[in-house]
């Protein structure tokens, strides 16, 4: 697995799986990209993603992991 998938893994940062791609592939390029200091600029990256289950907080989360824990996604 890449690590954001395993990090959404851990934080359950799905539930219905539906936007699931779309969620990782966007928290990939919010960490190349730059974006992801703080959780209120993942957020605010990730913004055009919708999520119909509410599972913010734990995509955030995931984000923020693999932030800290891989230099390069």
């Amino acid at each position: 697995l890449h690590p954001m998938q395993a990090a959404f893994i851990k934080h359950d940062g799905f539930q219905c799986g539906y936007c699931t791609p779309g969620q990782i592939m966007s928290g990939i390029a919010c960490i190349k990209e730059g974006h992801a200091d703080t959780k209120s600029s993942i957020r605010e990256y990730m913004s055009g993603n919708i999520c119909r289950c509410g599972a913010y907080p734990n995509i955030v989360d995931a984000i923020e992991e693999v932030k800290k824990t891989v230099a390069q996604v």
